[in-house]
């Protein structure tokens, strides 16, 4: 899959959380960029919301990373229903 994908980086210094805002096809080639805004946000101790509403098509293996993270505690907002769906069918033991 090409990667068209974006992803914005809401600060909110007074909740001490950040939402991360993903638009786009997101596939193994956006994985990296994923990663390290996940990685800023952890690093300055803030809350994570994973914003999918802008989210168009993912692969198997951001679903697998996403499923990991938000079973790590980031908070996945505006989750499409498919996309939710897929989610909710990652086996266990891939998740981490």
């Amino acid at each position: 899959m090409h990667s068209l994908s974006t992803i914005k980086t809401e600060v909110h210094p007074g909740e001490a959380c950040v939402t991360l805002l993903l638009n786009g096809k997101f596939g193994e080639e956006s994985l990296k960029a994923l990663q390290q805004s996940i990685g800023e946000a952890r690093q300055a101790n803030c809350r994570i919301y994973l914003d999918l509403s802008e989210v168009t098509l993912v692969d198997r293996m951001l679903v697998r990373y996403i499923s990991a993270q938000a079973s790590q505690g980031i908070t996945l907002v505006n989750c499409p229903v498919y996309l939710r769906r897929w989610l909710t069918q990652v086996p266990d033991d891939i998740q981490h």
